[in-house]
């Protein structure tokens, strides 16, 4: 009676989870999309997933920021300054983030590489997460080598969940490769506020409480979801 009394809660919860999840997929994209008309401008779906993840990660850092100044005595010290972004690393992360932005574009302008991508897609994918996650390891620079790779796998994930939420609520106004150019800009933009202004452990320490409890949600939705699949 216990077990199954436990049982029932889980599903309660997972219940909840998926409406939580469905409420994210009818809110993020509608209100990311409001704040770039605001200039005039609707970008692709995809664009728009990257930007509402940019936003995303963007408050988690300001958030590590003002937690970590209340910290007192036992605060990291990681003083905001020009020589966080303004160095090799920083410029050597940049390009190699402008490489992968033009290797997820040409196959729109070349049919070469279109065929090569339609022919080799899983290797095509490996080697744009290759870039994506070394431009993070990289660009972190003076933060600890584990907390540049555990950034970068969140940062993959995150990216799954984002693109999952985003729908189509307009048709855009620019080009896909404009839309692309940029969620780019607000991507390296979302990066040098990183670099420029979180502390390594605070900003680390919330980007793997945000990724477990996204991991949670999702969980419990599947959860919800084949349950409601074996009572049909």
């Amino acid at each position: 009676m216990t077990l199954l009394s436990n049982l029932q809660d889980i599903l309660d919860l997972a219940k909840w989870a998926d409406w939580l999840i469905l409420k994210w997929q009818g809110l993020v994209t509608p209100v990311v999309s409001g704040l770039i008309e605001i200039f005039g401008v609707r970008v692709s779906v995809d664009a728009t997933s990257m930007i509402a993840m940019a936003l995303f990660v963007c408050f988690i850092a300001l958030g590590a920021r003002i937690e970590n100044q209340f910290k007192g005595a036992s605060r990291e010290h990681w003083p905001i300054r020009w020589g966080n972004i303004c160095n090799y690393r920083v410029l050597l992360a940049t390009v190699l983030y402008v490489l992968l932005g033009m290797i997820i574009t040409l196959p729109a302008f070349l049919p070469v590489v279109a065929e090569t991508y339609t022919r080799f897609p899983y290797t095509f994918l490996a080697i744009c997460y290759v870039l994506y996650c070394g431009a993070i390891v990289i660009g972190l620079r003076g933060w600890p080598l584990w907390t540049s790779l555990v950034v970068a796998a969140s940062m993959v994930g995150f990216s799954f969940v984002f693109g999952y939420s985003a729908h189509e609520t307009g048709r855009p106004n620019v080009s896909e490769t404009a839309s692309t150019a940029i969620a780019a800009l607000c991507a390296i933009v979302c990066g040098l506020i990183v670099v420029g202004t979180a502390p390594p452990l605070a900003f680390t320490k919330r980007v793997i409480f945000m990724a477990l409890g996204v991991v949670s949600v999702v969980v419990l939705s599947q959860l919800s979801h084949w349950t409601t699949t074996l009572t049909l």
